[in-house]
Parts: C-alpha cells; sequence; structure tokens
C-alpha cells in the first residue's frame, strides 16, 4: 500500500537563505521549479528517492511561531549522515543555529544533532552507531 515518503514540504521565511541552505550548505541538488499561480515550488533531492519541496507563496502570509514541545504540531525531519562531526563543522562555518548537539543517544542507537533551517523548521542530522 504505502511505497515510500515521496517528498517533505517547507514553507520558506526567506527564499534566498533556504536556497543557500539547502544548495549551497548542505549540498543538494536543485531539481524544478514550478509556478503554481499562488505559490512557486521548488524542488531538491534527498537521499532515499525522495524530494525537498520549498514552497514561496505570493501573498505575504505570517510566520508562525510556537515551541518544538507544543503538541499537534509536525516536530522536524531526519536525515542520515555518515561525518556528523565533519558536519558540525561545516554548520558552525556557516553560522547555521545548532539547537543541540551533535551528542550520542545510546537508546536510539545513533549521535545526533539538531539544526534550525533559515525558516525555522528544525531538522534532526543522525550518525548510526
Amino acid at each position: 500500500m504505502l511505497k515510500a515518503i515521496d517528498h517533505i514540504t517547507v514553507n520558506m521565511a526567506d527564499k534566498e537563505k533556504s536556497f543557500w541552505f539547502y544548495g549551497t550548505v548542505l549540498g543538494l541538488k536543485k531539481r524544478n521549479d514550478i509556478d503554481m499561480g499562488d505559490h512557486f515550488l521548488y524542488y531538491y533531492e534527498l537521499p532515499g528517492n525522495c524530494r525537498l519541496e520549498l514552497i514561496e507563496y505570493v501573498a505575504d502570509n505570517r510566520l508562525r511561531s510556537g515551541m518544538h514541545t507544543d503538541r499537534g504540531v509536525y516536530r522536524h525531519f531526519a536525515l542520515e549522515t555518515d561525518d556528523i562531526d565533519r558536519l558540525r563543522e561545516r554548520f558552525v562555518q556557516n553560522e547555521v543555529k545548532i539547537l543541540e548537539g551533535p551528542k550520542p543517544s545510546d537508546k536510539l542507537g545513533v549521535k545526533f544533532m539538531l539544526v534550525e533551517d533559515p525558516n525555522k523548521v528544525e531538522i534532526e542530522f543522525v550518525e548510526k552507531l
């Protein structure tokens, strides 16, 4: 019935910073753009045949604020890496906000790090132990 994750969507607060973060800092390959009339879709390749969909709305919509512990709120997506410490160095060099880690989680069998993208979206990076 279910086969795979097709895409993950992020509503952008800052288009240029988003392109810089996902394209330059994370090194994701940019795919196609689609004009939907009232918004634009920008796609990047994610590992595992999945896509990241960045949305830019034509209308100026308000920013949502909230805490990561709020109920009923999507919290983050996680990406696997084979070198979390090198990734941390890249984030520090590019002044990306690191929320936590890298640190091990023996219960989960990973070393993890949480960062915040330019849209205030939390992303977890995991390296399997």
